[in-house]
């Protein structure tokens, strides 16, 4: 018997992670349809996706769900830069976007089984004492500095609260490194692009 076709759901699809996502699913026959959300336009090709206009902040999250049948989320509108948002309406849709997302999955009559999170390496910290090779139960930056990181410290903790209360859905949290795309100016980026790049002596 053939196994059930997905239909996906990828939040933040205006941005470069986000399309890259629904590009890929694209090109997998296992997936019938896709859903990207954004409160931006793309400016990405997203294929044979359908783009709706919304906030995860809104509660139609769970409607939506549950009207389309979508069976996997795949959340990557996470940040962990400020170069084009101000701390403070990132902390919203990192924390309370989140949050809202999650409800949405778990909410009654939701078909939602698998959920995925762009989280980020960032949550370990940048410490001179961080081991070489780091190991997923690493204990995290709880008390970082920066707001970006303390968000998704705080969006993985919910996470894993919200495993332990739905255990028919599988979480998964990705953590990754820092990402370099030509369409999208980072810090990281505009540093590499100098004419002189700087650094330490003795490195």
């Amino acid at each position: 018997m053939p196994s059930k076709r997905r239909r996906v759901l990828v939040t933040g699809v205006a941005r470069w992670w986000g399309a890259l996502v629904v590009q890929r699913l694209a090109e997998d026959p296992d997936v019938a349809d896709i859903i990207g959300i954004d409160i931006r336009e793309p400016r990405y090709d997203l294929g044979r996706a359908d783009y709706l206009k919304l906030d995860i902040r809104h509660s139609l999250i769970g409607k939506l769900v549950r009207a389309v049948g979508i069976d996997t989320v795949v959340h990557t509108l996470t940040r962990v830069d400020s170069f084009d948002m101000d701390p403070a309406r990132a902390h919203e849709m990192n924390v309370i976007g989140t949050l809202n997302l999650l409800a949405g999955c778990a909410s009654e009559g939701s078909p939602v089984r698998r959920f995925v999170l762009k989280s980020s390496g960032h949550v370990y910290g940048s410490r001179f004492d961080l081991p070489t090779g780091l190991r997923e139960d690493h204990r995290l930056d709880i008390n970082s500095r920066h707001q970006f990181v303390r968000d998704i410290v705080e969006v993985e903790s919910y996470a894993s609260d919200f495993a332990v209360r739905n255990p028919h859905i599988t979480i998964l949290a990705l953590r990754f490194g820092n990402s370099l795309n030509p369409d999208e100016p980072q810090p990281l980026a505009r540093y590499l692009d100098l004419e002189v790049v700087p650094t330490v002596i003795g490195y």
